[in-house]
């Protein structure tokens, strides 16, 4: 077995998830999530739906990755981006991992 070569194929996701932030100097970000969780909870969410036509999965694992997205990280969860760039595109960044421990109360 390879170590490079996937042993699992994986179908191509249609979409990009991402986040639009402003930093503290107040500059608009706009960043997609280059992260592979991310993609396996739309798989995950497009696959176990109910929903009888493909688009309809399709619709309903949107919407349930977008509620996690937003609602969940961003309400219940201590968010944190591990961010990264291309060698070619240094000055590009994207998030290549989410880190969202609980948010502890004091």
């Amino acid at each position: 077995m390879d170590l490079f070569e996937p042993s699992v194929q994986l179908d191509k996701i249609p979409y990009k998830f991402g986040y639009e932030f402003f930093s503290k100097d107040g500059k608009k970000h706009r960043c997609t999530i280059n992260d592979w969780e991310i993609q396996q909870l739309y798989r995950g969410c497009r696959d176990r739906s109910k929903e009888t036509s493909m688009e309809n999965k399709e619709k309903e694992a949107l919407e349930k990755v977008r509620q996690k997205l937003e609602e969940e990280f961003l309400s219940k969860k201590d968010l944190y981006f591990i961010m990264g760039n291309l060698k070619n595109h240094k000055n590009s960044f994207m998030i290549i991992g989410i880190f969202y421990p609980p948010i502890i109360k004091i």
